[in-house]
């Protein structure tokens, strides 16, 4: 399980930092790799901690509505950013 991480403006700050597995494939027979755009931004996942009950009241809520968790709460916070 991943630590907690204290916010401060250089734990948010992204690092130059590219593990050599992230890096394309070099192609051997003469045939170019494609190279995805360079993107500007590194995703991070938000990580949050809720109370117990909240979790329990989505996942209900989730499965009553026969979608994801995830597809859940995307569709929570696009109601939420159109009100």
């Amino acid at each position: 399980m991943a630590k907690a991480t204290v916010l401060t403006p250089d734990a948010l700050s992204p690092s130059a930092n590219v593990p050599l597995a992230a890096t394309p494939a070099r192609a051997s027979s003469g045939i170019s790799a494609v190279k995805p755009a360079p993107s500007t931004e590194k995703a991070v996942p938000l990580q949050v901690r809720w109370p117990r009950q909240d979790v329990k009241a989505i996942k209900v809520a989730a499965a009553q509505s026969e979608q994801t968790i995830s597809e859940y709460m995307l569709a929570c916070f696009h109601a939420y950013i159109k009100a």
